[in-house]
């Protein structure tokens, strides 16, 4: 078996899921989703130049072999490891499906019959839409512009989406600090008048409203704040009940996250923009955080995100991945996730895109809130090329095909 052809789709959603699909020399086809970033599926393309004609179940091998030829352009961190995720991720669904076995079963089996999903809510305003460098489409504008979301927060919205999610079988929501009124006004900024702070209060009680005890609640500032506003925010949430404030920092600043875990009994999450178990490892040895959130579709694959997962775990940490993806990355994450004992919850990114289960056809990936771990081979989905093709990122090819 010998891998015959590495190809990308992209479809516009409310970000760009780009799938990579590997083909080999006896037509079996493996599947996988890269995080999004400027040029992705010309840093794919490139890579694939060096898995052509190799056996696609060497999969730590391949992996390492890409990360040793990006060693000159970043792949230590930063997008490279975004392509080689999604390669990875696909190797992996073909050496499943090659043996007739889910991903699960290959990883050591399953310590969750089924995953927890969480729904992330964003705010009062449907999920947005962003190009690969933060855009708001359509407007164009970036989104941590001073006054780029120029909707005000509606609580009684708030509360609806709340309400919504748990409708839909969701014990678990998360929703955004950094809405209108909780944003820093100035460019570059990272304070909030203590003043604004009142408005965090009233948005806590909206999701509790909408819940209405049904579900546990996270909150996510997008490392938008400083250190005393951060600790202002966790004071404000002290008394909540949260599963997790996440990512209150920027992500380079691991002394700020350490002092402010020292000072709040708020759980801190953070690890959507770390890359491999190296970038984890400070965090994870000063317990800096209490859940750790990698980002399967960048964190640098499988096995490294395994071996956090797995030092996490040693650490009495929890881990919920953060998962922006379309039903093939989540399929994946999901399958992932089932190996872990000490997984809180998967990301769900995409409750305002209708057409998420039609990309990959029988039935909906997610329900209840769980996703189903089952017999099927590989990630347990198979995409459904027709749709990828309707919903298309115009510009980009469909797995070749111009």
């Amino acid at each position: 078996m010998r891998i015959r052809s590495v190809s990308t789709a992209v479809v516009a959603a409310n970000f760009d899921w780009t799938i990579v699909q590997i083909e080999t020399d006896d037509g079996l086809v493996g599947w996988g989703e890269c995080f999004f970033a400027p040029g992705m599926t010309s840093i794919v393309t490139e890579l694939a130049e060096l898995l052509i004609g190799h056996d696609p179940r060497d999969v730590n091998r391949l992996t390492n072999r890409l990360y040793a030829a990006g060693s000159g352009a970043g792949s230590a961190g930063g997008i490279l490891l975004n392509a080689i995720s999604g390669i990875d991720g696909a190797l992996w669904d073909l050496t499943a499906r090659a043996h007739g076995a889910p991903l699960w079963r290959l990883l050591g089996g399953r310590f969750h019959d089924s995953v927890r999903v969480y729904a992330d809510c964003h705010g009062s305003s449907a999920l947005m839409s962003l190009g690969p460098l933060l855009q708001l489409r359509p407007s164009g504008r970036m989104l941590f512009d001073p006054g780029a979301e120029t909707e005000p927060l509606d609580l009684d919205l708030v509360a609806e989406n709340a309400a919504a999610a748990v409708a839909l079988g969701f014990d678990a929501v998360k929703f955004d600090v950094d809405v209108p009124g909780l944003v820093p006004v100035s460019a570059g900024g990272r304070r909030l008048q203590p003043s604004a702070l009142d408005l965090l209060v009233k948005l806590i009680a909206a999701i509790k409203r909408g819940t209405a005890g049904a579900a546990e609640i996270a909150l996510d500032c997008h490392w938008r704040y400083d250190l005393p506003t951060a600790r202002a925010i966790a004071e404000r949430c002290a008394d909540a009940g949260l599963l997790w404030l996440e990512d209150p920092l920027a992500v380079e600043n691991g002394d700020g996250l350490r002092e402010l875990a020292r000072s709040t009994s708020v759980p801190l999450a953070t690890g959507e923009n770390l890359y491999r178990w190296a970038g984890f490892a400070p965090l994870l040895r000063d317990q800096a955080v209490a859940v750790v959130t990698p980002d399967l579709g960048k964190v640098g694959g499988l096995a490294e995100a395994r071996l956090i997962g797995q030092t996490a775990d040693a650490a009495g940490l929890a881990v919920a991945p953060h998962n922006i993806a379309g039903p093939v990355g989540t399929a994946f994450a999901a399958q992932v996730s089932a190996t872990l004992p000490n997984l809180l919850a998967l990301e769900y990114h995409a409750m305002s895109v209708p057409f998420f289960d039609e990309l990959i056809g029988g039935g909906p990936l997610i329900e209840g809130g769980r996703i189903a771990m089952t017999e099927r081979p590989g990630i347990g989905v198979e995409v459904d090329v027709d749709a990828v093709r309707r919903h298309a990122k115009p510009g980009e090819p469909v797995f070749g095909d111009g």
